[in-house]
């Protein structure tokens, strides 16, 4: 089922630009607007993921609860231009479910946006940085992905295959990337989704990035 976004953002013609981009990714941009009052949220609002890009952070702050007090059931994301903890921690205080650095790749943001739909919450690494220890961190989770992808016995390709669907690549771009037939490419995603034991290839994603799975142990 496609993902309902209402899109915030004060000027024309970024708002215009991420519009493009999300829509690109299979979501559906029911309404976009300079300013929430000028939403009206016509669908269930669980059933929404509201995106907000604004100028500063207190008005990212301060939409995001305005949000919160008029959709209660509605998610957030907030995007931003640069890394600040403070308003990070306030943003979810007030109720947002993700906080996205907008310097990250159109795919990285796609994927990031339908983690934040399922509910998962989204950090940017900038935060992994700034509580520290982040080298003992990486050699961690690059030892709980190489042992996961070992239990779960998923191919070489697979793993490539695996990795775009962390990008949030449809079949026909991931076939592309590949240079393989997209039927191909379902079929490895049909044992991707038995392997790990999930439903969806979102599930799959989420499995992959829980473990800590990067391109850079793809093939190590």
């Amino acid at each position: 089922m496609s993902i309902n976004i209402c899109l915030i953002c004060s000027q024309d013609i970024t708002r215009e630009g991420l519009g493009h981009i999300i829509a690109s990714g299979g979501f559906n941009v029911i309404e976009s607007s300079d300013c929430v009052d000028n939403i009206s949220c016509s669908p269930p609002e669980s059933e929404v993921l509201f995106v907000v890009d604004c100028p500063n952070s207190i008005e990212q702050s301060d939409t995001v609860e305005t949000i919160r007090n008029r959709f209660r059931q509605a998610k957030i994301v907030v995007l931003s231009d640069h890394f600040d903890v403070q308003t990070m921690l306030d943003c979810f205080a007030r109720g947002a479910q993700g906080y996205i650095i907008k310097s990250m790749k159109s795919a990285r943001l796609l994927a990031s946006l339908r983690l934040a739909a399922l509910g998962e919450k989204v950090v940017p690494s900038d935060f992994v940085d700034a509580i520290g220890g982040q080298q003992g961190l990486d050699y961690a989770k690059s030892n709980s992905a190489e042992s996961a992808i070992e239990e779960v016995n998923l191919s070489p390709r697979e793993l490539d295959v695996l990795c775009c669907l962390m990008a949030g690549y449809p079949n026909k771009i991931i076939a592309r990337q590949l240079d393989v037939c997209e039927a191909t490419v379902k079929v490895h995603v049909k044992a991707i989704l038995r392997k790990l034991n999930v439903h969806n290839r979102t599930q799959a994603a989420i499995w992959a990035n829980s473990r800590g799975l990067t391109e850079s142990l793809v093939g190590s």
